[in-house]
């Protein structure tokens, strides 16, 4: 029991101090990315850093095609109103919650739907209106017109 009570506190010890990233301990690189957020790095929690870091490396490792597809992402999402960001946050946390096959199938879809023309992925919609989306439109009638369903939520890229 004593071995196994040192095993696991040497391991988080270990765990805590990897995700604890101090400014020094950034790339040159890194740091001119992060250069806005110098004077209140030591003021960020752990896991903060521990993403900004990440997120460093993933930006310098991208090309400038990648780049500025990712800038164009940022400008819409800087655009969104707040209710939809923590819309989109919370779907997304929703998403990363599911188990990894689900997620799998979920963004096998995607890709399907991203291939299809404008007017594939219109009547598609259409079809999954008609079919209440997979919900009854609970207005007890036939025939008035059914609710506007949600749409089914949609992962967002992993870093975004």
């Amino acid at each position: 029991m004593k071995r196994f009570l040192i095993a696991f506190l040497f391991t988080w010890s270990a765990i805590v101090a990897a995700a604890d990233v101090e400014w020094s301990q950034l790339s040159g690189d890194q740091q001119a990315v992060l250069r806005n957020l110098e004077a209140d790095w030591p003021k960020l929690p752990a896991d903060q850093r521990q993403a900004l870091a990440d997120g460093a490396a993933r930006w310098l490792s991208m090309d400038d095609t990648q780049r500025a597809a990712a800038r164009a992402r940022f400008a819409q999402w800087r655009e969104l109103s707040p209710e939809k960001r923590a819309d989109l946050r919370r779907r997304y946390q929703e998403f990363r919650a599911l188990p990894p096959e689900e997620q799998a199938r979920i963004r096998a879809t995607q890709q399907r739907v991203k291939g299809m023309t404008p007017e594939q992925r219109a009547e598609l919609m259409q079809r999954w209106r008609e079919s209440g989306g997979g919900r009854g439109n609970g207005n007890g009638s036939g025939n008035a017109k059914p609710e506007k369903p949600e749409k089914p939520p949609r992962p967002e890229k992993p870093g975004h």
